[in-house]
């Protein structure tokens, strides 16, 4: 599985530094993949953390919910997430009823039925998510020969 830092996280969910440490460590909302182990050690974050991450964002910027009523429901979430490769959340959406009950949607469509409850469209993140870790992967990459050998 790929993990990336914390500041790849950053620009990934446009969190500033503070902010994913209060909401991975502090508050514990949503922890990474990979804890610190003392000084030195950095915290290590995967595509699943980073889309909760972006959710989470979603849920506090535009919708203005409290995020620490939500903290079981992002357990939850990780959980389902887990549970699904990357392509076949294309389409998908998650919702949140107030009964603190969070599914997976395959469209919008099934929402119709539902009179209260918050749905998050999932496309939007998972487009951002895919090229920027395709991103990341390619400036970490060494290439195989040195430019001055071309010569």
């Amino acid at each position: 599985m790929r993990l990336i830092q914390a500041k790849e996280v950053q620009a990934l969910t446009g969190l500033s530094q503070d902010q994913l440490r209060e909401w991975t460590r502090r508050r514990g909302l949503i922890p990474p993949d990979i804890i610190p182990q003392g000084p030195g050690s950095r915290a290590l974050f995967s595509w699943q953390t980073v889309l909760l991450l972006r959710i989470a964002v979603v849920l506090k910027e535009k919708l203005h919910v409290e995020l620490q009523a939500y903290r079981e429901n992002f357990a939850k979430l990780r959980c389902l997430i887990a549970e699904r490769s990357f392509l076949s959340l294309g389409g998908s959406g998650l919702l949140l009823l107030p009964d603190g009950t969070v599914k997976l949607t395959s469209s919008s469509v099934e929402n119709a039925s539902v009179c209260d409850g918050l749905f998050v469209q999932l496309d939007p993140h998972l487009g951002i998510l895919s090229t920027g870790f395709r991103e990341i992967e390619a400036s970490r990459q060494l290439p195989l020969f040195p430019i001055s050998a071309m010569r």
